[in-house]
């Protein structure tokens, strides 16, 4: 009686275990014909979780979350499906979808991978094929940007660094400029400084005061006239006087 009731109560659960996974389920779905994706992706992944192991919602879940623009999380999805699927045209499915995410995302070179492993499952996709191309042709128009972009940043840093320089070659020259005429300066303000003190000096000595100095031959002129005009005196004196009695000096004073 026991044993029956244990398994009336495992019948039970399990009934309302596999229901509960198979509500999440239709919600999950009606939720997605509602381009409500979020939501459809939210309850696709509950529904997963509570499912049977051989039931595999990877293709709808990543539907999902490729429609919200989740491309990050669709691509994580594709590529454990790939893994998890058997048979060749699944898996090529499967890489084709994470290709396509990888292509949202801007991820070219994983792209490309993706889509060319997709063609080794599947060869005669030719929807695989033609995004291939196209994915090969945005990596080149990316590298092609991509080199221009790095052309002119090393073009502008350059004029930048040129520019530079010649402000610090400015700068050299005016602090050259400057120094030479600072020392130009300190030489005049030196010449004038050792200027006035030897002008200084020579109004310093004794007995010259503002009085200007005779040339020598013109005191040796003013004595030989002084001495003429004595002698013309004397003689004079000499002539008009002979009653006068003389002098033994021969002078007249």
């Amino acid at each position: 009686m026991k044993q029956l009731v244990v398994i009336l109560v495992l019948l039970v659960s399990c009934t309302a275990f596999s229901q509960e996974w198979r509500d999440s389920l239709k919600v999950a779905r009606d939720a997605y014909k509602k381009q409500e994706y979020t939501k459809a992706l939210k309850y696709y992944q509950a529904a997963q979780k509570k499912a049977p192991s051989e039931v595999d919602l990877s293709d709808e879940m990543g539907q999902s979350a490729y429609k919200a623009r989740e491309f990050e999380k669709a691509e994580r999805i594709y590529q454990q499906s790939a893994a998890s699927k058997k048979d060749a045209l699944s898996k090529a499915k499967s890489y084709h979808n994470m290709g396509n995410s990888r292509l949202k995302s801007k991820d070219y070179n994983g792209a490309i991978d993706a889509y060319k492993e997709a063609l080794r499952n599947n060869p005669n996709d030719e929807q695989t094929r033609y995004n291939l191309s196209e994915a090969i042709r945005r990596l080149k128009d990316e590298q092609q940007k991509n080199q221009k972009d790095n052309n002119q940043q090393n073009q502008q840093n350059q004029k930048n660094q040129n520019k530079q320089n010649n402000q610090n070659n400015k700068n050299n020259q005016n602090q050259q400029n400057n120094q030479s005429a600072g020392g130009q300066g300190q030489k005049k303000q030196k010449q004038q400084s050792q200027g006035q003190s030897s002008k200084g000096g020579g109004n310093e000595q004794p007995g010259n005061g503002n009085q200007s100095k005779l040339p020598n031959k013109t005191v040796e002129r003013m004595l030989d006239n002084l001495m003429k005009a004595e002698a013309a005196t004397k003689r004079k004196m000499n002539g008009n006087g002979s009653g006068a009695s003389s002098t033994t000096s021969g002078k007249d004073w």
